[in-house]
C-alpha cells in the first residue's frame, strides 16, 4: 500500500504537548495528533499502534527502572563524606 518509511525531520514531544487521537473505524486505523491541529500527525495501523504500545511500555518500564535505580543511589549516597 505505501512505501517503505523515509522521514528527514525530527519531531519532540514532551508531557505538555497534547496529543489527541482520532479513530477510524471503517480503516482499523488511528491517528495520533501531536500539538495543535495541524501539528504533527502519526496514521497507524491497528497493528502498528499494538507494536508502539508494547515497544513504548517496554521502553517506559526500563527508564522507571534506571530513573528509581538513580534515586536509591543517590539516597544511598547521601550520607558519605564527598569532597565536591
Amino acid at each position: 500500500m505505501f512505501e517503505q518509511l523515509k522521514v528527514g525531520t525530527w519531531v519532540c514531544v514532551d508531557d505538555q504537548c497534547p496529543i489527541r487521537p482520532v479513530v477510524h473505524t471503517e480503516d482499523g486505523a488511528v491517528t495520533l495528533v501531536f500539538g495543535e491541529p495541524g501539528g504533527f500527525e502519526l496514521f497507524l495501523s491497528a497493528g502498528a499502534l499494538q507494536t508502539l504500545l508494547l515497544v513504548g511500555g517496554r521502553a517506559l518500564e526500563q527508564l522507571s527502572t534506571q530513573t528509581r535505580d538513580l534515586l536509591f543511589a543517590d539516597l544511598n549516597n547521601e550520607g558519605e563524606d564527598n569532597d565536591w
